[in-house]
């Protein structure tokens, strides 16, 4: 099994605006670069250099993939309010709802090559006209 190389440091997590504790970080940033690794066809493995979006995206993935868990922690799944004349009835972000959200969010951050879904790109060519990974 190959070792764990993650995209994203717990100084950068914390430059960039995360708040979880380091143990928390850990968990969730595994499971955000996954999802990520998916998203892109794990184009981002063939980079010498992390951009900055990658980390950004990996730090927003991680606070949307806590506030889901905390969300179904405290059982705030269903809510409903009325008024006496009207019911409205809250229902949370569903597992499938958090993922095309989640896929939106690397869509409108990530440069095109880590995200484009033609067939047969090779972003490691890419990359060798454009040295810079831009």
């Amino acid at each position: 099994m190959e070792p764990f190389e993650s995209y994203l440091t717990y100084e950068e997590y914390q430059e960039l605006g995360g708040t979880l504790p380091l143990d928390a970080f850990t968990t969730y940033e595994r499971k955000a670069q996954r999802w990520l690794d998916y998203v892109t066809f794990n184009r981002v493995k063939s980079l010498t250099v992390i951009p900055n979006e990658v980390k950004e995206v990996i730090t927003e993935f991680i606070g949307r993939l806590d506030d889901n868990e905390q969300r179904k922690k405290s059982g705030d799944i269903l809510k409903q309010y009325s008024n006496g004349v009207e019911q409205l009835t809250f229902v949370a972000q569903t597992e499938g709802d958090m993922k095309k959200e989640l896929y939106k969010l690397a869509q409108e951050w990530l440069p095109d090559y880590l995200t484009y879904r033609g067939v047969n790109f090779d972003v490691g060519e890419y990359l060798q006209r454009n040295s810079d990974n831009s």
